[in-house]
């Protein structure tokens, strides 16, 4: 049997930390690539999140 591997901050933030780290990795590739309008990571969040979350009666037919 093996020995588990050490936490480097700890059981539930080390996941967390890579999420973030992630996250801005990404967000700064974004930058440096320069995706087209409308295309990048932040923007397509907020379609979604608007769409899902809203009411049938305030969309637009």
């Amino acid at each position: 049997m093996s020995n588990q591997a050490p936490y480097l901050l700890g059981r539930f933030i080390d996941p967390l930390f890579a999420i973030a780290v992630g996250t801005l990795s990404y967000f700064s590739y974004e930058n440096k690539v320069g995706r087209p309008e409308g295309h990048r990571l932040s923007e397509l969040i907020k379609k979604k999140y608007n769409r899902k979350y809203s009411s049938p009666t305030t969309a637009s037919p």
